[in-house]
């Protein structure tokens, strides 16, 4: 007898290249008895293919099945518009906090009475030279003595 076509399907078979057809002429010839030694070492796996294919569950099978786990009916919850804005309102108040908390440190470390003009001119004075005469120093030396200024000065003294 020649085996060379059933040496050609097992070629293709291990190459997955066989349509169920000649996988089923493969089962058949390895649940035989007779067949050269060269090729008994896969009548093994072709027979437990040939087992397995013939294995069905029964009709009882899904009852069963369905009786261990329980059927579990999950019924859908209804959300309300406000619980599924809740994260929003959440948000939105968290960053109205963090806004008001840095507001709020920001005018706790501001010193006001530092960033007047007449402390920023003091401060600048003090650091100078007092021997040195300087624009600053002339310019409002001008304005102090300004018959305008005077005029002002007089002005507000009388009322």
């Amino acid at each position: 007898m020649d085996f060379k076509y059933i040496e050609q399907l097992l070629q293709r078979y291990f190459a997955a290249e066989t349509t169920a057809q000649e996988e089923q002429i493969l089962r058949t010839f390895f649940t035989q008895d007779d067949m050269p030694a060269h090729l008994r070492q896969w009548q093994p796996l072709f027979r437990e293919l040939d087992n397995l294919s013939s294995a069905h569950l029964d009709e009882h099978f899904d009852e069963r099945i369905l009786q261990q786990v329980g059927e579990r009916h999950v019924q859908a919850q209804r959300i309300s518009l406000a619980q599924r804005l809740r994260p929003l309102y959440t948000a939105a108040a968290f960053v109205a906090f963090a806004v008001v908390i840095g507001t709020a440190v920001e005018h706790t470390t501001i010193d006001t009475d530092a960033e007047t003009p007449e402390v920023v001119a003091a401060t600048a004075q003090d650091e100078l030279d007092p021997t040195e005469a300087t624009p600053l120093d002339i310019r409002s030396a001008e304005v102090t003595e300004s018959p305008a200024y005077r005029a002002s000065l007089d002005s507000l003294a009388n009322e």
